[in-house]
């Protein structure tokens, strides 16, 4: 299935227009590892597939442990989305004390995400807020938390 037609069935609240893809489909890394800039590994707090995790973090999918391995990659705490000069930004996604999804915030003060195992999207952040969807694997629940760190120079620009 494309990931044009994954979208369209799980994610309702992404209308034709209000996104772009920018990457193809791909497993090599995740939401997580998109948020912090990497594709060449995936960052899984549950340990399901060949991945990484920080040493001595406890693995599961609670928001404060993805808060924690993100605070050891130079994230701290912060109020809001705004767009803040040589800051980049992550917004925490969480359904209950479930972690679910992770955005980065792109220099234009769109948002970037990897959606599971298929593409790159750009889009506006409340886009992704759950509506509905057929699959568990596409409910990212809501907004929880915002994160930020200096900008780097080797970070993604899409």
């Amino acid at each position: 299935m494309s990931c044009e037609r994954r979208i369209a069935t799980y994610l309702p609240g992404l209308e034709p227009g209000a996104y772009e893809i920018t990457s193809p489909t791909t497993d090599d890394y995740n939401c997580i590892s998109w948020a912090l800039g990497e594709t060449h590994r995936r960052w899984d707090p549950l340990g399901l597939l060949p991945d990484h995790w920080p040493a001595g973090l406890a693995r599961n999918d609670q928001l404060e442990t993805i808060e924690a391995a993100l605070r050891l990659e130079g994230f701290e705490s912060c109020a809001d989305d705004a767009l803040e000069d040589g800051m980049e930004k992550v917004a925490l996604f969480a359904d209950g004390a479930h972690f679910t999804h992770v955005a980065r915030q792109l220099p234009s003060g769109r948002w970037t995400s990897k959606l599971g195992d298929y593409c790159d999207i750009e889009h506006e952040l409340e886009d992704l807020v759950r509506i509905r969807s057929a699959s568990a694997e596409f409910r990212y629940g809501e907004i929880v938390a915002f994160m930020r760190r200096p900008r780097r120079d080797d970070q993604p620009r899409s």
